[in-house]
């Protein structure tokens, strides 16, 4: 039986080992240590990937390349859009909605949707139907024995999570980003590429970095921020916050698209 889902920020605590989580079956699911790679489970019989655009085309060839003896359990998408993926060869099947999805026995997912809070909104509406959710570690990707890592990630290509680092349920390390000794990322935060935490440093859940974005180390983005590509930010932001330029300048965010203005 798991433990109780410890805090990700400001706690550098050697935490006891248990076993690492291949899947996650409810929001209350922990983190575990990274000693082992997560492999999907000996009674997977589908994998699923929930979403088909530009990430999810990505995420099918990481698990193509992390469980290449599991390449023909890969038995499509879960997408709102039915032709996304025209055009483009080699790809499997769109299942069908992930509104109307109902797990069967077999089935794991892997969350590719890369906007924060579609991830959460979809994820949260997965799960509570009993879904479960695969965490991947691209082969290239580089994890301490002692960093923790929540069930439902993905570590993309060359992705690092150093020395005693956290990262938290359903997080996106995108190619060549990287968590520096003791930093965090809270659930469902997004790091795009070569984007970088120094260590110490923290991001909140639901936090958006862009490409190249960096967070000064002992340094802690707030819940629900984004962070401009190429941007810099070297004092702590409030939840909600846009941080833009170098040093990072810190505004309220506003959210056009879903008819809502935080910090404002």
């Amino acid at each position: 039986m798991q433990d109780s889902h410890p805090p990700l920020l400001k706690d550098s605590h050697h935490h006891s080992p248990r076993p690492l989580a291949a899947v996650v079956r409810k929001p209350g699911d922990g983190v575990g240590p990274a000693t082992n790679r997560p492999t999907p489970p000996a009674d997977c019989q589908r994998i699923l990937i929930v979403g088909a655009g530009g990430f999810g085309r990505e995420a099918l060839q990481w698990t193509r390349d992390t469980w290449p003896d599991h390449a023909s359990q890969i038995a499509g998408f879960l997408s709102s859009d039915k032709r996304i993926l025209d055009g483009f060869d080699g790809c499997p099947e769109i299942i069908g909605h992930p509104d109307a999805y109902r797990p069967s026995p077999g089935d794991y997912l892997l969350l590719a949707i890369g906007v924060p809070y579609v991830r959460r909104q979809v994820a949260e509406s997965l799960l509570a139907r009993g879904a479960a959710f695969l965490t991947l570690v691209h082969p290239t990707a580089i994890v301490a024995a002692s960093a923790r890592l929540g069930t439902g990630s993905i570590l993309c290509p060359y992705s690092i999570a150093s020395d005693a680092c956290r990262v938290g349920r359903f997080v996106i390390m995108n190619y060549h980003t990287s968590l520096g000794h003791d930093a965090s990322a809270g659930d469902f935060a997004v790091l795009s590429p070569y984007a970088t935490l120094g260590g110490n440093a923290h991001i909140e859940e639901d936090v958006f970095l862009g490409l190249h974005a960096s967070i000064g180390p002992g340094k802690t983005v707030a819940a629900r921020s984004k962070v401009s590509a190429n941007s810099c930010v070297l004092a702590d932001a409030p939840a909600d916050s846009i941080i833009f330029g170098v040093p990072g300048h810190i505004g309220p965010r506003v959210e056009l698209d879903r008819g809502l203005q935080r910090g404002g």
